[in-house]
């Protein structure tokens, strides 16, 4: 199960002809921790086409993919044939969701907000606090508002097909918090659905998306990652059954009394002989992930297959946030550097939850040479 994820989700086997390509892999990717987020998906990408880290800002600013807040109330990178549909599928839950917090907040009507915000973009791309400083001049955004309000109005913004993320200001190819008209970044139609919305189709298109991006997997795991509800994600499931593109495996082990999910390629390729892809004798493979890497979270219910229940959790007073796995299994921590030095080496901290052993320090190494020279400088 470990061996297919790894490889389902491109940390494992053939990497993708570009970044954008392997954002469309998973369909989404969690990135409210953008520039670890990058790293993370320029790791899937064919070792001759990798990105270094001016080429994957490069993807976000040319609008190759594109960041919003979309499948639950937190930032995601999408590709721009898949915003709308994604959007119109879950939005209004991630807008109820919300609202607990704005009800919490005693957070008033956000309509002149929102309004003023389109209107702005309308206009060109705006930066976030060009935004604020509009919605304070037009007297929608009290000067003593908690934060939560301007950012709640952004996001219903967002959530509303009126903004998504825009080109960064010229000279500054790492400042993401731009925002743009929605239709001048996002196709017109629903990508893959074609010109209209249809809910069960959606849902439909959400599995094939999901599954091979992720090998196997529940239905509560998809319902925890995407927040659909369980009726329609079951009533789409056993559409896909029924023709064919999916099979169901009882799960075995620490997955016993779950029924995991599968396309039927994956499921020709890994459960014909599971001997021969079990690890062998070669040396450890180490990870740099980021902390929301999709090998993560894209799963909820099934989640401790990448886990060792025999190392404690981290002490989360003092954890670094981004996630060292060796062969797939969670076993540290790590910050991602601030500021790397223009030389190109980098000082990788690390919270290892054991000790390291055998050959795995050196794997390390080679993890946070790899990532240097991702962060290092592009030569003029």
């Amino acid at each position: 199960m470990r061996a297919a994820r790894l490889e389902a989700t491109g940390l494992r086997g053939p990497g993708t002809p570009g970044l954008p390509a392997a954002v469309e892999r998973l369909l989404a990717v969690q990135g409210q921790e953008l520039q670890p987020a990058l790293w993370g998906l320029s790791r899937r990408v064919d070792a001759a086409a990798r990105p270094d880290r001016a080429a994957a800002n490069r993807s976000l600013a040319d609008g190759e993919v594109l960041r919003t807040h979309v499948l639950r109330p937190t930032w995601h990178l999408v590709r721009p044939a898949d915003v709308r549909w994604l959007l119109e599928l879950t939005a209004p839950r991630v807008a109820r969701l919300m609202a607990s917090t704005e009800r919490a907040w005693d957070v008033g009507d956000l309509g002149p907000g929102v309004d003023a915000v389109a209107a702005e973009v309308a206009a060109g791309p705006r930066t976030r606090a060009e935004l604020k400083g509009a919605l304070l001049a037009r007297g929608v955004l009290a000067a003593d508002a908690p934060g939560i309000v301007f950012t709640q109005t952004l996001m219903h913004a967002e959530l509303r097909r009126l903004v998504v993320s825009g080109p960064p200001p010229a000279g500054r190819p790492e400042h993401h918090q731009v925002y743009a008209a929605f239709d001048d970044r996002v196709p017109a139609g629903y990508g893959p659905l074609g010109e209209r919305f249809d809910a069960e189709a959606a849902v439909l298109e959400l599995w094939r998306r999901y599954l091979p991006g992720r090998a196997f997997a529940t239905v509560g795991d998809l319902r925890l990652w995407s927040d659909i509800p369980l009726a329609d994600l079951r009533r789409g499931l056993a559409v896909l059954r029924d023709a064919g593109e999916v099979v169901e495996v009882p799960g075995a082990g620490d997955l016993e009394g779950l029924t995991l999910v599968g396309t039927t390629s994956v499921a020709d390729r890994w459960l014909d002989d599971p001997g021969r892809h079990a690890p062998g004798t070669t040396r450890p493979e180490v990870d740099l992930l980021q902390a929301y890497d999709e090998l993560l979270m894209s799963y909820r219910e099934t989640r401790h297959v990448v886990l060792d229940p025999a190392l404690p959790p981290p002490d989360r007073a003092g954890a670094f946030v981004h996630s060292l796995a060796v062969d797939g299994v969670v076993a540290g921590r790590w910050r991602w550097p601030a500021n790397p030095p223009p030389g190109g080496l980098v000082d990788v901290e690390v919270q290892w939850l054991r000790d390291a052993t055998g050959s795995e320090p050196e794997a390390l190494s080679e993890q946070v040479t790899a990532l240097a020279a991702y962060l290092a400088p592009t030569a003029a």
